[in-house]
């Protein structure tokens, strides 16, 4: 790490109020960002600050000195609404550092992944809860003005996200060339997926909401990679998590939580919810968030040469397959997929 380990030090001392003896730096596996995480721990001259023996630094790819960082403003938000989010210590804004809460490594991932149903159910719904705060209350533009709001899933973003999969799975991963005509075909479908998406009531959304972004401290859940929030559909993080490409959930567990998220927004928002509008705007939400993971987890073997994606793609295939096959009126788009996408 290119970063002097006096100047850690230095603002470690600060951030606990203690003089540091001896510390030592681990990188971690990042996201499919361009950031990087580093693991620092540390011991200190007085028993005082115990409590903190670690902190995670975050380095930005571009430091952002002209304005403000999303990512804090966005979990200053998230705080304000009572999502749990880690604390953040210090932010150096010339070197793009940020020095945040140690959430430890237990991931909701590791926490649900098994054959024990009830703890799958347990955990789950306590995510489906974080996601009725994040929605509801992080919606309330009286929690004060956040660049969430300001950012739209519209269908220009919608199109970008299906296009970027077109790029980099077909063309850069698979290394097929799409005729016009096709293209303009496929085009013309997704359009309308992403009409009928655009077309929904907006609410805050994560926009990442998946099982490896949040973690498991003490058994409460805190959330994680939330930087690139906006405004969407409130199926977007729902799908997220339940059609999440790194598990897999049994099919009697799956209706239960999506008919538990249904109930309890009816509670909270005092409405009643037409269940098959809503399952079908779900599936038609999943079928854009897989296909944009499917690009994602392309773009990184292919522009950035790191293939550990790959592993998640057969589920996430499996996801828009099942759902194509669901809906008659996308028999066309799945035919089309298949010349170039044969698992599909």
């Amino acid at each position: 790490m290119e970063i002097e380990k006096g100047y850690i030090k230095e603002i470690l001392s600060k951030i606990i109020e203690s003089d540091i003896k001896e510390l030592s730096v681990f990188p971690l596996m990042g996201d499919a960002s361009d950031r990087r995480y580093f693991r620092i721990t540390f011991d200190n001259t007085t028993d005082i600050s115990r409590r903190i023996s670690s902190v995670i630094l975050m380095r930005l790819s571009d430091p952002q000195i002209k304005r403000e960082l999303p990512f804090i403003d966005i979990l200053n938000h998230l705080d304000r609404c009572g999502v749990d989010v880690p604390r953040l210590f210090f932010y150096d804004k010339i070197r793009g550092l940020l020095f945040i809460e140690d959430l430890g490594s237990l991931t909701f991932e590791e926490m649900v992944k098994g054959d024990d149903i009830d703890v799958q159910r347990r955990y789950y719904k306590k995510a489906i809860d974080i996601i009725l705060t994040i929605q509801i209350e992080g919606s309330k533009r009286e929690m004060g003005d956040c660049i969430a709001f300001r950012l739209d899933f519209d269908v220009k973003k919608f199109m970008w996200e299906l296009d970027f999969m077109l790029g980099h799975m077909v063309e850069g991963l698979l290394k097929k060339s799409i005729p016009e005509k096709d293209r303009k075909e496929i085009r013309d479908y997704f359009l309308k997926i992403c009409m009928a998406l655009s077309d929904q009531e907006r609410y805050f959304t994560h926009r990442d909401y998946h099982s490896r972004n949040i973690m498991v401290v003490n058994d409460k859940l805190k959330i994680l990679d939330f930087q690139d929030a906006r405004m969407g559909p409130c199926q977007y993080d729902l799908a997220s998590l339940l059609r999440d490409s790194y598990i897999v959930l049994d099919d009697e567990l799956f209706e239960d939580l999506l008919e538990y998220y249904i109930h309890q927004k009816e509670e909270l928002e005092d409405t009643c919810i037409d269940r098959t509008e809503f399952r079908r705007t779900f599936d038609y939400m999943s079928i854009q968030r897989n296909l944009k993971a499917m690009g994602t987890f392309a773009y990184q073997k292919v522009v950035r040469n790191n293939g550990r994606y790959l592993e998640s793609m057969p589920p996430t295939i499996n996801y828009v397959r099942s759902n194509l096959i669901k809906y008659p009126e996308f028999a066309g788009l799945r035919g089309l997929l298949c010349k170039y996408i044969e698992e599909i």
